[in-house]
């Protein structure tokens, strides 16, 4: 039995405004221009906010609506677009299976942390050979410090520098050319890593959060680190939370440089990292890009619940290939 007229008509407008809105956050994606709060958290949840569009392509054709199953079409063909660039894996060179490795893991320890002592035995059971710590306090480091893992990790670039509060990048393997390089407002560690011959540069991340009054400081940020990147030589590594995921057009064009997203190497495209119990957004990454001949090849790639933090760890293992 059909719906009374009024009730089709209050039922097509409702799906036509949600259909127009979708459409809308995919247009501000291809255009870039997503500004504001909560556009900017949109346009970056947008592999799952365009989720809503099955249960709206339902009511349309439930509705025998032409037009908003037409518009309801467009917006899964949004989504493919989107998502599916992200989800097939690179091919992994059969010489990568035995060259030098690089474990590279990021985690954010999260200035509210009630047991970071905790945090750093789970970071610690991941071996990292290289680790970077947004949010470091210097109580969270010598939390970090008594659970063990600074002891694995002997070699650091200086992250704190004497402030209260800053990123920390450690070392299982000596680091050379060590450096806090302004980044936006931030003063970021960098440093050289030698891994099977090769010196492998390493930049940590972390811009302020797009929000209110910070949105233009977080996009100068990532501006400075893709202007960065593109004057580093030879092979990168850029790791560290980035508050930002691959959607937000400034992200976008950090990843322009020649980075490559090491969750999209190995096809996890949808993963997330944040809010760590139910994670909506990819803002933690490991970037790598090739350079002087020498291939950076991402083996592995996985997001990890680490205790006491509002992010997840991103763990990845990279081979390190010199040129023939």
């Amino acid at each position: 039995m059909a719906a009374p007229r009024p009730a089709r008509r209050t039922a097509r407008l409702l799906v036509g405004l949600a259909l127009g809105a979708l459409l809308f956050l995919l247009l501000v994606r291809a255009l870039g221009v997503e500004r504001g709060t909560v556009l900017t958290l949109l346009v970056g949840a947008l592999p799952l906010t365009l989720t809503a569009v099955y249960p709206l392509l339902a009511g349309a054709l439930a509705l025998r609506s032409r037009v908003l199953t037409a518009l309801a079409l467009v917006v899964v063909a949004g989504q493919v677009a989107v998502v599916v660039p992200t989800l097939g894996a690179a091919p992994v060179p059969a010489r990568a299976r035995t060259a030098a490795r690089l474990r590279v893991v990021t985690a954010n320890l999260y200035v509210l942390n009630e047991d970071p002592e905790a945090t750093g035995r789970a970071l610690r059971a991941l071996h990292p050979d290289v680790l970077v710590v947004p949010e470091l306090t210097v109580a969270g480091q010598a939390a970090l410090r008594a659970s063990g893992l600074l002891d694995d990790l002997p070699f650091d670039a200086g992250g704190l520098g004497g402030r209260a509060e800053g990123v920390g990048l450690f070392s299982r393997l000596p680091l050379t050319a060590t450096a806090l390089h302004p980044i936006g407002v931030r003063l970021l560690p960098r440093a050289t890593v030698r891994v099977g011959g090769v010196d492998v540069r390493l930049l940590a991340g972390h811009p302020l959060p797009p929000f209110g009054p910070w949105e233009s400081l977080w996009r100068t940020a990532l501006t400075d680190l893709a202007r960065e990147v593109r004057s580093t030589p030879g092979p990168v590594v850029v790791a560290g939370d980035l508050n930002a995921d691959r959607d937000h057009a400034a992200l976008r064009r950090v990843l322009g440089t020649g980075l490559r997203d090491a969750a999209d190497e190995r096809g996890h495209g949808v993963s997330r990292t944040w809010p760590a119990g139910h994670p909506l957004l990819q803002l933690d990454h490991v970037l790598v890009r090739d350079g002087g001949g020498t291939r950076l090849v991402v083996l592995d790639e996985r997001a990890v619940r680490v205790p006491g933090t509002d992010h997840r760890a991103v763990l990845a293992d990279l081979a390190v290939l010199p040129p023939r």
